[in-house]
């Protein structure tokens, strides 16, 4: 009994001196060390590996048994980066208007894209290319000031000493010896990426398989800080990470944790795959940065170049729409806030550094006057961001009401700045935006009288988050109402409904609308994003109203988002 109490003794005393050494670092410091990824919104993702030579799921494909794991690696006979060019890439991603890139350094499948010197796959001795990606783009992007990610796998399938292998076969289940040459061989690895491209920041994954312990992660976070005391790293490193990382969908509330990163990819597929079409369009991709924005993170757009190292034209063009937003409203971008909540606008916004200047972000060419609420500091000036176009506006009782035509409006979204005698204060509002839209709308006996069935079955509206504009619910509470002031820039969003949809039509119109739902996976409970096609000639010239059937009672996800664990 007295040698376990010691035992005992001693592991609380080492887990007090681990955090201690932890939480050296004091917010203030923190935040010195993060303040540029905390600025830079926008980042670039780049899958690369041999998994793009027949076009299939990055290591995944033989891990689930999708291609045998022999014929997986195959794949290194035909990576040629024929068209490789560090310096097109790294000018593609500054053109984009992003502020750092992050490049696949080695995926689960354990192919390096640098030449490593330890004995394993990498594209340098064992493609049919011998070509390293890593030192010419990493070098590329510093020359272009872009912060430079690397990712890297902590899982490797193929690695002998490492457990895992395929979904229903392990190497070993407990083994110190082979797991401590295991942790050696990728130690190893990092600290050759350290050493030999001291990068700004270190995106992990996989950590999933195994615990902090086993991986050693405190040890890890130690020997990074120790070549670059600035070092970022992801928060897949268990525990012992910088920021958030969900993927594929934003939160839906703002996460706690002050810096995160969405990974979203362009289409269904994180590296290069010839039968994967099913690409968002830019206005949506645009979207869902608005929200990060919003809510004070960033967003990590992913690209899968081909085997031969050039990028597809559909993500091209995709980039090239984001330089010209991001171009043209850098202001409204870099260096802001997260905004304020929706109960005082409509929709995102964001603040400037200075807290002066609010951003509002407007999907939509409105029929009505853009209503701030509760805004309790004196206006210097309201105008279009990019143009510089002076908005007319008037202020009175802390409501804001401003005339936006639809000739100063941005094709994709348009942002509005109001410049503030002083920072930004905001007072809770006796009326809601709700109230004070439906009260200029429902002054129209037509729209009354087209609107009738609806307006009698109307309830309350459902959180914050999920849709911009106002809404409500059925009293069966099996029908969701979203409100449409003006003409749409593309479909409606709708964020965060784990319901499936029976029907949608317009209201007092009798249109039937189709609806895609995107970014879903079929391994997590968390919803993808769901897409309203609203076409210009159902629109009602006051408001429009949607009604969406739902499967049952409305069920709304109110959470921060998944992580991968699957493929």
């Amino acid at each position: 009994m007295k040698n376990i109490l010691v035992l005992l003794l001693a592991a609380v005393f080492t887990l007090t001196v681990s955090a201690q050494k932890n939480e050296q670092e004091s917010e203030k410091e923190k935040a010195k060390r993060m303040q540029w990824f905390k600025d830079a919104k926008l980042g670039i993702f780049i899958h690369y590996g041999i998994y793009a030579v027949n076009g299939i799921d990055e290591s995944w494909s033989f891990y689930n048994g999708y291609i045998n794991y022999d014929d997986y690696m195959k794949q290194l006979d035909g990576f040629t980066a024929s068209q490789f060019d560090a310096n097109e890439w790294a000018s593609i991603i500054k053109e984009s208007g992003a502020k750092y890139s992050v490049l696949t350094t080695k995926h689960h499948d354990g192919v390096a894209l640098w030449n490593s010197d330890t004995d394993h796959y990498n594209t340098v001795k064992n493609s049919a290319g011998q070509k390293d990606i890593v030192t010419p783009f990493v070098k590329a992007l510093k020359k272009k000031d872009i912060k430079v990610g690397l990712y890297y796998s902590l899982i490797d399938w193929s690695y002998p000493d490492y457990p895992g292998h395929l979904r229903n076969e392990k190497r070993y289940a407990k083994d110190e010896e082979r797991w401590n040459r295991f942790t050696d061989f990728y130690f190893t690895q990092m600290t050759e990426l350290s050493k030999r491209f001291d990068p700004d920041l270190y995106w992990f994954d996989g950590d999933w398989e195994h615990s902090a312990e086993e991986w050693k992660s405190k040890e890890l976070r130690e020997l990074m800080l120790k070549y670059n005391k600035n070092i970022i790293l992801n928060s897949r490193l268990r525990g012992y990470g910088d920021y958030d990382t969900p993927e594929q969908g934003a939160p839906i509330k703002k996460p706690n944790n002050p810096y995160w990163e969405l990974c979203m990819t362009m289409n269904d597929s994180w590296g290069y795959q010839h039968n994967d079409h099913n690409y968002k369009t830019p206005y949506q991709l645009l979207r869902i940065f608005v929200d990060c924005i919003n809510m004070g993170g960033n967003l990590l757009l992913d690209i899968g170049p081909k085997e031969d190292g050039s990028i597809p034209q559909p993500q091209l063009d995709i980039l090239k729409e984001f330089g010209r937003w991001t171009k043209k409203h850098s202001e409204a971008i870099y260096e802001t806030h997260a905004g304020i909540d929706y109960k005082h606008y409509n929709g995102p916004t964001a603040i400037s550094k200075d807290g002066e200047t609010l951003y509002l972000y407007l999907d939509r060419k409105p029929n009505h006057k853009v209503l701030v609420n509760g805004l309790d500091v004196d206006i210097s000036s309201v105008r279009v961001v990019g143009t510089d176009a002076p908005l007319n506006y008037e202020f009175n009782n802390n409501l804001l009401s401003i005339d936006v035509k639809a000739e100063v409006c941005d094709p994709a979204i348009t942002v509005i700045a109001i410049d503030l005698k002083s920072s930004i204060r905001l007072i809770n509002p006796v009326t809601t935006l709700k109230e004070y839209e439906m009260a200029e709308v429902t002054k129209s006996d037509r729209w009354n009288k087209k609107h009738q069935i609806a307006l009698e079955d109307m309830t309350d509206a459902i959180p914050s988050g999920h849709y911009n504009g106002p809404t409500a619910v059925s009293k069966d509470k099996n029908i969701l109402y979203l409100m449409v002031d003006g003409k749409n820039n593309g479909p409606l969003v709708l964020r965060g409904l784990k319901n499936k949809i029976n029907r949608i039509w317009v209201v007092g119109n009798g249109t039937k609308l189709s609806h895609k739902v995107i970014g879903k996976q079929y391994w997590s409970a968390v919803p993808g994003i769901t897409y309203i096609d609203l076409p210009h000639k159902v629109l009602d010239n006051e408001m429009t109203v949607i009604a969406v059937l739902l499967d049952g009672e409305l069920d709304l996800y109110r959470g921060k988002g998944h992580v991968i664990e699957s493929n």
